[in-house]
């Protein structure tokens, strides 16, 4: 397998398992059998032959609509085996969220259930699916995903070329609408090399997958990374604590990645000793900072090595870690580049700064994505040189570690999920009776922070925020609906029109000690 990322596909990771270690489990799931890897390589290749037999060329898009379950694993590799681009979408998002993205990709296919069949196929601009394939049922217009695996298992797979584009992963940007980054087969391998370089993932290792497999996160850094190594990966289809606890005993699991909120939920538990985690050896986090006290308190239930990680969609997933011998002396940092990459920060005018200066965070090298599908003018924008402007603000000391100042403009980070408040404006803006909107994060603590709201009436308008959010929730994803909505009468702005988010925080903050009183 060393030789993937200079000439290799992503398919190569379960043929190679398939014929080494076939009876080995490769995927584990709440319901039905496990799956080995010589039976996921054997119904990988059958979903290809029936792309094949429908029409489905080289580069369609292969859209997958679905929850941690074995049939996202089957039709991710399944697609790319037939030379298809494998396109994973947020399940959370609302149908006209859905059918943007439908529309923007062309999607010659989509895998789902039921019920976000029902809630999208009908929406205006996804009439050019052909095909939709439904994992729990069957419907007018539909197959049963199971239908999708042929009797005749494909041969091998079409020429690729380590470049070619292999996932398009959507990204919300700060126009509202979201991007397809173009992830190509060398960039999604490099990643499984930062992984075993960097988190240390190894054949014997077994890892719990509950972050969604729509995110990088989960796809690339965990569900490939794992199984590129011939490990096992167990997967979770909702969160929820006590069962993410259990399997971790039962299954004796040894590798994690979570956001930082959901390892607290873990030391807050008064039955954390009834579980046995002496198994994990393993422990990533990213999204945040994680607090040393809750550190030290994991570091009192699990034996494991705690890595601080950063990244991006654009960067494939993994841009840096922190080596865990720092976890605690540099819980704020997150980390070094990974190897065979390099990060720089960079002031207003474009040039390199001194260590300890803070300035815009760019990253380069291997990892770095193609671009964003279908938006040659986003892409100039974002990488140039090859590298990655990634909007997020930095200091780089003087040893080479990366410490993140602040995010991206305007966005909010609910446990490790981005929220673009101008895109939730956007749709406030929609709402009846609403003159201005303004859109930012207030503290949570869990979540380490939600979206707020503060809107202005027209004249004569009365603003009800129930009504308001209940409007959200039907256009939103349920995470990026306002919390709370204020009713004022201005938005504070500076002399330049700019809304002052801090000062619309710091009210909040100041009225929520108030009303604690």
């Amino acid at each position: 397998m060393d030789d993937l990322v200079t000439g290799g596909s992503i398919v190569d990771i379960v043929t190679f398992h398939a014929r080494r270690r076939g009876g080995k489990t490769a995927v584990f799931a709440d319901a039905g059998d496990p799956l080995s890897y010589a039976e996921l390589d054997d119904r990988c290749r059958r979903f290809a032959a029936f792309l094949r037999s429908r029409g489905i060329a080289k580069g369609d898009r292969v859209v997958l609509l679905l929850r941690n379950v074995p049939e996202f694993v089957i039709a991710y590799f399944g697609a790319i085996a037939a030379g298809c681009v494998a396109v994973p979408v947020n399940y959370r998002l609302s149908p006209p969220e859905v059918a943007y993205i439908l529309a923007d990709c062309a999607a010659s296919v989509v895998v789902t259930t039921s019920e976000q069949f029902d809630n999208v196929a009908g929406q205006e601009g996804v009439r050019g699916v052909g095909n939709w394939l439904l994992v729990d049922g069957r419907r007018a217009g539909s197959l049963p995903f199971g239908d999708a695996l042929s009797p005749e298992p494909a041969s091998a797979p079409p020429p690729t070329a380590p470049d070619d584009v292999a996932v398009l992963l959507y990204t919300s940007g700060t126009t509202g609408f979201p991007k397809g980054a173009m992830i190509s087969h060398r960039n999604t391998l490099f990643n499984v090399d930062s992984c075993r370089a960097t988190l240390g993932y190894e054949e014997e290792d077994v890892g719990l997958l509950t972050l969604p497999l729509f995110h990088v996160t989960g796809l690339h850094s965990q569900l490939v990374a794992l199984l590129a190594c011939g490990a096992t990966v167990v997967l979770q289809k909702e969160y929820d604590t006590g069962q993410v606890l259990e399997r971790i005993a039962r299954h004796r699991v040894t590798a994690l990645f979570f956001v930082p909120a959901i390892y607290k939920l873990f030391t807050l538990r008064n039955d954390i000793g009834c579980y046995d985690l002496s198994s994990v050896r393993i422990a990533a986090y990213g999204g945040a900072p994680m607090a040393p006290e809750t550190i030290e308190a994991l570091n009192r239930v699990m034996p494991a090595r705690l890595h601080n990680c950063y990244g991006l969609t654009e960067c494939s997933s993994l841009g840096t870690v922190l080596p865990s011998e720092f976890a605690l002396t540099r819980s704020e940092s997150v980390g070094l580049p990974v190897p065979g990459t390099e990060a720089e920060v960079r002031g207003a005018d474009g040039g390199a700064l001194p260590p300890g200066e803070p300035g815009e965070l760019y990253l380069r090298g291997p990892h770095i994505v193609r671009g964003y599908f279908g938006a040659p003018e986003k892409t100039r924008d974002a990488i140039r040189d090859g590298w990655l402007k990634t909007g997020d603000i930095a200091r780089i000391d003087g040893e080479g570690f990366v410490y993140i100042l602040d995010r991206a403009k305007d966005m909010i980070n609910r446990g490790g999920e981005k929220i673009y408040s101008l895109e939730v404006e956007n749709v406030l803006y929609m709402c009846p009776g609403v003159a201005e909107a303004a859109v930012f994060g207030v503290p949570h603590p869990v979540f380490g922070e939600v979206p707020a709201a503060r809107l202005v009436p027209l004249p004569g308008a009365t603003i009800d925020p129930e009504k308001i959010r209940a409007f959200c929730r039907a256009r939103l994803a349920d995470y990026k609906v306002p919390v709370q909505v204020g009713i004022a009468d201005r938005i504070p702005r500076n002399p330049g029109g700019k809304i002052l988010k801090k000062e619309l925080r710091r009210e909040w903050e100041n009225r929520s000690q108030e009303e604690a009183r």
